[in-house]
């Protein structure tokens, strides 16, 4: 009896461990990507191409509007670097928006973070508040 008590007390003691392990790690992460902007970039610009990847953003070209989101998933914040059947997907976990920045499928329930941006004079350039 007292095995099987000690058995049931260590498979919650993980299940307690881990999942506090996941809510750190999620918070700590999060906290992180808000925190490390404050900065102006400025990135070549194609206007020809309807979405463009770059380490920490994503453009998109869409109905004669640019708009530019973190390339960071709101669930984890794995790099979404890839865009499948015309949605953006996040390569750890599946989760898909639309061009909008928009959840389409979890797990993440919240959407892209979108970023102030301004396109040069001559359209060859955008900068980027992050």
């Amino acid at each position: 009896m007292k095995t099987k008590n000690r058995r049931v007390f260590l498979k919650v003691a993980a299940v307690g461990f881990i999942s506090f392990f996941a809510f750190i790690w999620n918070k700590l992460t999060l906290q992180h990507i808000a925190t490390s902007g404050a900065e102006e970039v400025s990135v070549p610009l194609n206007m020809n191409k309807e979405v463009q990847f770059f380490d920490k953003y994503i453009i998109v070209n869409s109905n004669h509007q640019t708009k530019v989101f973190s390339s960071h998933c709101s669930h984890l914040g794995c790099k979404i670097d890839k865009m499948e059947s015309g949605k953006l997907v996040c390569p750890c976990h599946g989760s898909e928006y639309d061009l909008q920045g928009q959840v389409i499928k979890g797990p993440a329930y919240k959407n892209l973070t979108t970023l102030d941006s301004s396109v040069s004079d001559d359209g060859k350039s955008i900068t980027i508040k992050a």
